[in-house]
């Protein structure tokens, strides 16, 4: 099938490639289907929908950044997108680009799960209240005594 999409023009995409999100990603309640695409280095990958030309989520991969990051899904969780493990999962974060490119950040509370093999997908929010809502990737500024990361999504350091 053709999709249209704004940020990469005219792309050839096979039914199969199709991503069906189990639940919507949070404020994005009417678009469910995605493909994934190849981002500019081996842990970021685009996420374009099918159902909008315009919404597409750059996503990495967490453990580049934290090496430890763990994710804890419930055994309802796991069913919902047809595993047994989390180890049968792909795991991304999504990743907000602001035009200040020091506030780069990520949402480690809320990973993005994919089971490739089914093509099912969900945006899991962790319990773990020390994985930060924001993430920042820049480190601060020389002088600024900003943290790397914020707890609530309502700071802007």
């Amino acid at each position: 099938m053709q999709l249209e999409t704004v940020r990469f023009g005219t792309l050839e995409v096979a039914p199969d490639a199709i991503i069906t999100f189990t639940q919507p990603i949070l404020g994005f309640q009417e678009y469910r289907r995605f493909v994934q695409l190849p981002g500019p280095s081996d842990y970021l990958r685009w996420l374009q929908s099918t159902e909008s030309s315009e919404l597409a989520f750059i996503m990495m991969v967490p453990t580049v950044l934290v090496p430890d990051y763990h994710v804890d899904v419930r055994p309802a969780e796991l069913s919902e997108l047809a595993v047994s493990s989390i180890e049968e999962l792909e795991v991304y974060t999504l990743v907000v680009v602001p035009e200040d490119k020091s506030k780069v950040r990520t949402n480690l509370r809320a990973p993005i799960l994919i089971n490739p093999r089914l093509r099912l997908a969900k945006q899991a929010l962790l319990d773990r209240s020390d994985y930060p809502i924001q993430f920042f990737l820049a480190p601060p500024h020389q002088g600024q005594g900003q943290a790397r990361e914020a707890s609530h999504a309502g700071l802007n350091p």
